[in-house]
């Protein structure tokens, strides 16, 4: 008796596009995803860390402006002294002592640079929902504009 032998052969799957990447001056390596997405730090509440770092753009040229690069180079320069106002502003809003611990309770989520080239920070607060989700806040680092997130509220640094 002569044995069978039974090949499968996959078909080839569609090829995925490629996502998009740069590298950037102000801002490092990036892949589009809706937006530009890379990693910035912050010691906000303790040690350095990386966090997210989302630069939003014209959608159909994708281009990076000038003044989107130096409102985040302004900020990675102010960096200590903005995150010294940033735990200040939270311990007056939501009436914090001055030794809470931060991290029980909030994490940096990301750094977000709008197309008209405002910057501030994304914060989860674990201690309050919004539907299925934490509350997230966006306290900004340059308070003349204003961030749109229906999921958000925001606080000014100055």
């Amino acid at each position: 008796m002569k044995g069978i032998l039974i090949m499968f052969f996959r078909k080839n799957k569609k090829e995925r596009k490629e996502k998009e990447r740069i590298s950037n001056v102000a801002f490092g390596d990036l892949v589009y995803i809706d937006c530009w997405q890379g990693h910035s730090i912050s010691s906000l509440f303790g040690e350095e860390e990386n966090i997210d770092l989302y630069v939003y753009v014209d959608e159909e040229e994708k281009n990076i402006e000038e003044y989107q690069e130096k409102a985040y180079l302004k900020y990675i320069q102010s960096r200590k002294e903005i995150e010294e106002a940033v735990r200040n502003v939270i311990i007056k809003e939501f009436e914090l002592s001055e030794d809470f611990d931060f991290r029980s309770r909030f994490e940096v989520n990301s750094i977000i640079v709008t197309v008209n080239g405002s910057c501030g920070i994304s914060i989860v607060d674990y201690t309050y929902n919004i539907g299925h989700t934490n509350c997230r806040f966006v306290i900004e680092t340059e308070p003349e504009y204003e961030f749109a997130d229906s999921e958000q509220y925001y606080l000014e640094t100055k």
